[in-house]
């Protein structure tokens, strides 16, 4: 998350006075927009964690009560595909504009997809088959809990040992809402619905700031994952954010098989009915598409192998994923890092 007009060197002494005792600031992650990431040392248990500083701008007015529940409520998510949130500071005293507000997590020394992506390319199909599982399964189990991400992009996905693992689930949500709370109780506040989420990745509902922005904007937000893991680029990456934006609202990504005439049918299938515009087009639950990339997963060449009995086999093998699936777009991977630069210094 980005914290704005504040130089991150003021900000990561301000926040040291603030955790004496409790955590010491290591170094900043990450650099530039997500200049409000610390690697810090939590001094009682003696392990590494991340802190993250909410940004000013956008927690200045929120209402304090309704965040603290929405917090309360991510912290208890514990599911081996999130990464869960440790502890934080989320009150400030009234008229006290040095207290910084953070959270923490535990340190994942793995890469994010984002970093995967970039140095090595979409990953095999059976690799990616599972890590798309994994990120649908971490959803499955926050949505099953009445708790929504809002920014599911690569750059919130770390690899732990390979393992995918959402991070900073909850956070988007308890803000957006704070803020509504706040705006409804006739406070003057920043808009936040505008800074959260990424172009790229972000569904219809949440451009136009729908009031029913629920799990389903997740499962769009996942099927722009998914499309990018399987293609190399996401299905909507233009020259400027509000063209991105645009895109999302109006126009038909390219089939993606097109894209890539071998992926399982059923995978192609989820993919696209993820990014249907209407909400209620979309897949009903992340649990289904749990079934549907397992059932993709058993058509595979692999998989068939190791179950002959338990699935038919298709009439001839599906062809390998073309290779052109396997090429990593320069221009349009640029364009994305572009988009989750700018909003990733906002939830980074």
């Amino acid at each position: 998350m980005a914290t704005h007009s504040i130089d991150p060197e003021a900000l990561r002494v301000r926040l040291q006075r603030q955790l004496a005792g409790s955590y010491l600031i290591e170094r900043e992650l990450g650099g530039g927009g997500s200049s409000s990431v610390f690697l810090a040392k939590d001094i009682a248990l003696d392990r590494p964690v991340v802190l993250k500083v909410l940004p000013p701008a956008l927690v200045a007015d929120v209402d304090a009560e309704r965040f603290r529940r929405e917090i309360q409520i991510a912290a208890r998510l514990q599911h081996p595909h999130l990464v869960p949130l440790l502890s934080a500071s989320i009150d400030a005293p009234a008229g006290d504009h040095e207290q910084v507000r953070w959270f923490s997590m535990p340190y994942i020394e793995g890469p994010t997809l984002r970093e995967r992506l970039v140095r090595r390319g979409p990953p095999p199909l059976p690799e990616a088959l599972q890590l798309l599982r994994e990120i649908a399964l971490g959803l499955a189990y926050a949505h099953a809990r009445g708790v929504v991400h809002r920014d599911i992009k690569p750059e919130n996905v770390l690899l732990n040992d390979g393992i995918a693992m959402i991070s900073d689930f909850g956070v988007a949500k308890a803000l957006d809402d704070a803020s509504d709370a706040a705006l409804h109780a006739g406070r003057r506040i920043t808009t936040v619905s505008t800074a959260l989420g990424t172009p790229a990745y972000m569904a219809p509902e949440q451009v136009v700031r729908s009031a029913t922005v629920d799990h389903r904007a997740d499962l769009y937000a996942f099927g722009c994952v998914a499309y990018e893991v399987l293609t190399g680029d996401p299905p909507f990456v233009r020259s400027t954010l509000r063209a991105t934006m645009a895109a999302q609202l109006a126009e038909t990504p390219v089939p993606i098989l097109k894209q890539c005439p071998g992926l399982p049918p059923a995978l192609a299938e989820i993919v696209m009915r993820c990014l249907a515009k209407e909400p209620l087009e979309r897949p009903a639950s992340a649990a289904w598409i749990v079934r549907a990339i397992e059932h993709a997963m058993a058509w595979t060449p692999a998989g068939a192998e190791t179950d002959a009995a338990a699935v038919p086999a298709p009439a001839a093998a599906p062809p390998p994923v073309a290779a052109q699936c396997l090429r990593r777009s320069i221009l349009g991977t640029a364009l994305a890092l572009v988009a989750a630069a700018v909003l990733w210094g906002v939830l980074g």
